[in-house]
């Protein structure tokens, strides 16, 4: 197996075309464990184990950790380390009341974001958005948006097997994306990286998602003050209704040419 270093490796393959079986090589995702670890006052606990695509290790443990609702902002972590596939986020002191609540007790698979959540009663979304304001978002800079996605995607144009998260201001440029195997990870090292930056909660940005969207990707953006989501897929009706009681604009279906507006259409302008 030939690794690189952009989340693909090189790997032989059997290729059935025009009638016959031939030896080749195909460039796949790479798809390893992730242990996120949090330090606090002296005692150090295993949260999670994710998989994940190799790649923005720190962003993606922070982005988790913000979406959990384990911390709110950049003050919050005092110092990421890394060793193999173990990150370690220490954070200040009395930062949450106990961290036990918040171990999951399985692993988390790449393709989904609830999973090792034990009740209904932690999926509640505090919103940080601002409800109030003036339309900002072009219906017409929307619909360039899938186009734009795909080609910002590098090694999915060579794979096909990466979900994408990215993040287009008011003006169609593109301020962040990220690439995972999982498309909950893709959101958490997007959302990871601009805590790094302490660029959060965004404001006048889109986040563009390359699937369906469910109701744990609304939570995330919810969690992080992203006030308007589009997915090139449909969104499901719990995500509906968690981005309608958090004030985000949904958008679904988005195409070059058309699009669904679920909730939060006062923030489309009229063009």
């Amino acid at each position: 197996m030939d690794m690189t270093e952009d989340g693909a490796s090189e790997m032989p393959v059997q290729r059935w075309e025009e009638g016959e079986l031939n030896i080749s090589k195909d460039s796949l995702v790479k798809e390893l464990a992730l242990d996120i670890n949090v330090l606090m006052d002296g005692d150090t606990r295993q949260l999670a184990v994710t998989m994940r695509t190799p790649g923005d290790e720190v962003e993606l443990a922070l982005g988790w950790l913000l979406s959990e609702g384990i911390i709110r902002s950049r003050e919050d972590v005092l110092s990421c380390s890394i060793e193999g596939d173990s990150v370690t986020v220490e954070l200040r002191s009395g930062c949450v009341d106990d961290l036990a609540e918040f171990v999951r007790p399985f692993p988390i698979s790449s393709g989904c974001g609830l999973c090792g959540r034990e009740t209904l009663e932690q999926f509640d979304i505090p919103s940080r958005l601002s409800l109030s304001g003036n339309p900002w978002l072009s219906p017409k800079l929307l619909m360039l948006l899938p186009d734009m996605l795909s080609s910002s995607q590098p090694v999915f144009q060579r794979t096909g097997g990466l979900h994408a998260a990215a993040l287009f201001d008011d003006g169609g440029r593109l301020t962040g994306l990220k690439e995972d195997v999982g498309r909950h990870n893709a959101l958490d090292k997007l959302i990871g990286s601009r805590l790094l930056n302490s660029s959060l909660p965004t404001e006048n940005e889109v986040l563009m998602l390359s699937g369906r969207i469910g109701y744990e990707l609304i939570q995330k953006a919810a969690y992080a003050g992203i006030p308007a989501v589009a997915g090139l897929g449909a969104p499901t009706t719990m995500a509906v209704d968690a981005a309608r009681a958090s004030g985000l604009t949904l958008i679904g279906f988005l195409r070059s040419d058309r699009f669904n507006v679920h909730t939060g259409a006062w923030r489309l302008l009229d063009d």
